[in-house]
């Protein structure tokens, strides 16, 4: 539901590919420590409180320089520049279950086909 949109809005070439954030130590675990979990959450609950759906949560996270991606059952926030995985969305109080809940699913989903039942 999420990934191919965001594999697409993420991709970075040229000068931009090569750009740091403060986000991009967040690969080395060990870095990503309680401060830096608090500053995230400090800059980011305005986004995910008044996100209304995906695509304003989406849209929102994506000017500060984030984005989310679903893996093993949880929604992981990325740096827009470097994409390195800083953090599921549940360390930051807004576990995946609680945003599908509330934003139900809006995004298009795909429907199925019936096919005919031959006897």
């Amino acid at each position: 539901m999420y990934s191919q949109d965001f594999e697409r809005e993420t991709m970075t070439t040229g000068d931009a590919a090569m750009a740091q954030t403060a986000w991009s130590s967040a690969c080395d675990q060990s870095r990503l420590d309680t401060e830096m979990v608090i500053q995230l959450r400090i800059s980011l609950t305005p986004i995910f409180e008044t996100a209304t759906c995906w695509s304003d949560l989406r849209s929102a996270l994506q000017a500060k320089g984030f984005y989310m991606k679903r893996a093993k059952g949880h929604m992981h926030l990325y740096d827009g520049h470097s994409h390195v995985k800083i953090c599921t969305c549940s360390s930051l109080g807004y576990p995946s279950e609680e945003l599908e809940q509330r934003f139900k699913k809006s995004a298009p989903t795909r429907k199925v086909r019936k096919l005919p039942v031959r006897n």
